[in-house]
Formats: C-alpha cells, sequence, structure tokens
C-alpha cells in the first residue's frame, strides 16, 4: 500500500450538474468547452484519468452539493463509484485572535469537522485567522494565546471524530512568519496538527525543506503547489487584498514551475516515513485542467521514484 495518497483541491467554484446525459446536445448550444466542466460525473473522471486518489472539497462547494446530491452521504458515494475518495476540506476560523468569537469559531469548527466525518475524509486544513491587513496585526500575545485556544478545542473535537485539524498557514494572514511557529509550538500537539502548503509558507519567507525537517512530527498533511515569489517583503504581504492581483500577477504555479525544492522536501518525507494525503493545489491558473495535468506529471515522474 502506498504511503502517499494524492488529492486535488476543487477550485471550480461553480459545478452546476450531477452528471450531464445529453452531452453532445448541450455541445452544440455554444461549441465552447464550457461542457467539459459543468457536471460532477467528468470533473471526478478528470481526477482518476489523471492519476489522483481523491478530492479535497472547499466550504463553497457544500451548499451546491447537497442541492445535487441531496445528502454528504449520497456524494461521498457517488465519489467513490468513481474510485475516489474525499481527502478532506478546508476550513478557515475567522477573527480566531478574539476571545469573544470563541462559541461561535467553535460551533462552526465542529460543524465543518462533523462535514468531513461525514464526507470519510481525514484532514482539516485550517487557516487560523483574519488577514494581516484587517485584523490587524501585528497580534498580541494574548491574541496568539486565544487562537492557540479555539485550535486546540476545534482539534480536540476533531480527533475525537477521526479528523486531524493541521494549522493552514496562509502568507497574508495575521498568523504569519513572525508568530507562526510559535503558534504551532503553543498548541497541543495532540489535537492540533500541521497542514503543509508549500508555496504559502514558501512566501512567507520560510525555507519549506527546513521548516518540515523542524516539524515533520506534526504533518497531517499538504497543499502542494510552487512559486516563484518566495520570501515577499513584508510591505506586499501585509497590504490588503493581496493574494488577487489586479495586474494578473500569480503567486502560485504548479509543482516544477517554480522555484520550490520539491524533491529535497521528498527525500525528507522518505526519510521521516510520512504516511497521508497530499493535496495538489493549482490555485490561481487559467486553465484549471492543464495545471491538473501538468501537477500530477511532475508527482508522477519526478516525486514518485523519490518516494511514494
Amino acid at each position: 500500500m502506498a504511503n502517499i495518497k494524492l488529492s486535488h483541491m476543487n477550485h471550480w467554484k461553480t459545478i452546476p450538474y450531477r452528471s450531464i446525459d445529453n452531452f453532445r446536445e448541450y455541445y452544440y448550444e455554444d461549441r465552447s468547452n464550457n461542457v467539459y466542466f459543468q457536471d460532477w460525473d467528468r470533473i471526478l473522471r478528470y481526477h482518476k484519468a489523471l492519476g489522483y486518489d481523491g478530492i479535497e472539497v472547499a466550504p463553497w462547494d457544500l451548499n451546491e452539493i447537497l442541492g445535487l446530491f441531496g445528502s454528504i452521504a449520497a456524494f461521498r458515494d457517488y465519489v467513490a463509484g468513481h474510485g475516489l475518495a474525499v481527502s478532506g476540506m478546508f476550513h478557515g476560523v475567522e477573527r480566531a485572535h478574539i476571545a469573544g468569537c470563541f462559541e461561535q469559531n467553535l460551533a462552526e469548527g465542529k460543524a465543518a469537522v462533523d462535514m468531513i466525518a461525514a464526507l470519510g475524509g481525514e484532514t482539516m486544513g485550517t487557516c487560523p485567522g483574519s488577514d494581516y491587513y484587517s485584523a490587524p496585526g501585528p497580534l498580541t500575545e494574548e491574541g496568539i494565546q486565544n487562537t492557540a485556544k479555539i485550535l486546540n478545542a476545534i482539534g480536540e473535537y476533531a480527533v475525537d471524530h477521526g479528523v486531524k485539524l493541521g494549522i493552514h498557514n496562509e502568507f497574508f494572514c495575521a498568523i504569519n512568519k513572525d508568530n507562526h511557529r510559535h503558534l504551532l509550538e503553543i498548541t497541543d500537539s495532540r489535537y492540533v496538527f500541521y497542514y503543509l502548503d508549500t508555496a504559502q509558507i514558501s512566501i512567507i519567507g520560510e525555507d519549506v525543506v527546513k521548516f518540515y525537517d523542524d516539524y515533520h512530527e506534526r504533518m497531517c498533511g499538504f497543499h502542494l503547489k510552487d512559486t516563484a515569489d518566495p520570501k515577499l517583503p513584508d510591505a506586499v504581504r501585509y497590504g490588503p487584498n493581496v493574494e488577487i492581483q489586479d495586474d494578473g500577477h500569480r503567486w502560485f504555479w504548479e509543482p516544477g514551475e517554480g522555484v520550490i525544492d520539491f524533491e529535497s522536501l521528498w527525500k525528507l518525507m522518505k526519510k521521516h516515513n510520512f504516511r497521508g494525503w497530499v493535496s495538489v493545489e493549482d490555485d490561481g491558473t487559467p486553465d484549471l485542467l492543464a495545471s491538473m495535468a501538468l501537477s500530477s506529471y511532475y508527482v508522477h515522474e519526478k516525486l514518485k521514484p523519490i518516494y511514494w
């Protein structure tokens, strides 16, 4: 059995149909490629054809999924019918640094865990709070401690339900270069793990290979993507609405299209015997299917021979 299971983070945003049965008729309505990206049946077939073992869903998928399938269990079974599994779901804990938001965040976190468990997922990559500009940053020690407290509480509930909460740092968030290691170290290692987004951590200013080596025992999964902008200056990272640039500049690229040393990372994953989900995230691509294919090629041709 493989040590690594390869997933793909869903970024189609809107998939309006369960299955399109009149595929040819639909195509002739506008004679474009739109029909190829309108139903879950074909989207899941692309995952299977390109060598993925699973799909990671996002919170923005859930209402749409429930409307199309009637229940989370029905969607889980539909995915399984395509030879795939749901690896997990992303989750954000808004205003985690504010003590007064604890109960609301806990209720929302528990609901997300319940959803992931019903999907058969194993991981919940969790963004710990607001963006730096809005929080505003830098956080006080009290704010960091409040963040740790809510993550511990959701994480304990998650572990009890067979799910691992992994801190998922993002380069523009208030938990950033100066405090993200501190947050990880003050959370309870029994309940809070780490979900390593390779590009986000590189943009923050970390050496992703060293960071993994330092905290390998806490790792529960990965968002695998590349960047050509490591160690982005604070002045850029901490600005408003920085993730999406008006000029179209991309922070994120397919693995192998940026500067991250994935081969050294994979050698460490072998050394530390990592087992679990690695979820490719083709975030910001203009052509998701092409990026899925490029990412899968790189993983299977360059990384799989090192460790799998």
